[in-house]
């Protein structure tokens, strides 16, 4: 999270330095993001960076908090709405990304980052992020809720459900952006849903 002289800026050269970054992660995956265009587009020193962010890392995962919103709030909701169903939140998730994802203004940066997904396994993007673990502990707690809706002998199996409705989830959205109808890529989404709950042999 960014330091305490970051937010005490004023907003106006909080938001040149957000923008800056907006510009830069669209660009470039985060592994090839210049901190040097940052701070040039922002006009700030390399060195005030620094003061505000840890590194590019941090910076990126405030902008994805400011973004995509309290996620781990999000999913407490999804949670107790789909009372723990893990395959029902996944698709809440897909929505909530979708949702965000296809507004304008953040389009070319989301496709930016779901397209160099590969660049990392984490379903928050940056393995870096404490938030994320919390994330995994959430869904990984919920094996009690699910072990007698699917087909699972124990714990591990049901990471393993979590690991597929990610790796489908992240892929599909990804498709997503390259698909002029959202309601179409959202139907070939629970398609694979469906194959994945029923199995593929008649």
């Amino acid at each position: 999270m960014p330091t305490n002289t970051f937010f005490n800026l004023p907003e106006e050269k909080k938001q040149k330095i957000l923008s800056a970054a907006n510009e830069e992660f669209a660009r470039v995956p985060v592994e090839q993001v210049s901190i040097k265009n940052i701070v040039e587009n922002a006009e700030i020193a390399r060195g005030s960076f620094y003061q505000y962010f840890e590194d590019k890392e941090d910076l990126f995962e405030y902008i994805m908090t400011l973004k995509i919103g309290n996620m781990q709030q999000n999913l407490k909701r999804m949670v107790q709405k789909e009372n723990g169903n893990i395959i029902n939140i996944f698709i809440n998730v897909y929505d909530h990304l979708i949702q965000v994802g296809k507004m304008r203004k953040n389009n070319k940066f989301f496709r930016q980052i779901f397209e160099n997904i590969k660049t990392s396994d984490n379903i928050m993007f940056i393995q870096k992020n404490e938030m994320n673990k919390k994330l995994e502990e959430m869904l990984y707690g919920l094996y009690s809720k699910n072990k007698e809706i699917l087909n699972i002998n124990n714990e591990a199996e049901f990471r393993l459900i979590i690991e597929m409705l990610s790796a489908i989830t992240r892929r599909r959205i990804v498709v997503s952006f390259r698909c002029k109808d959202l309601n179409e890529a959202r139907d070939e989404y629970l398609k694979e849903i469906e194959f994945l709950k029923n199995g593929i042999l008649r």
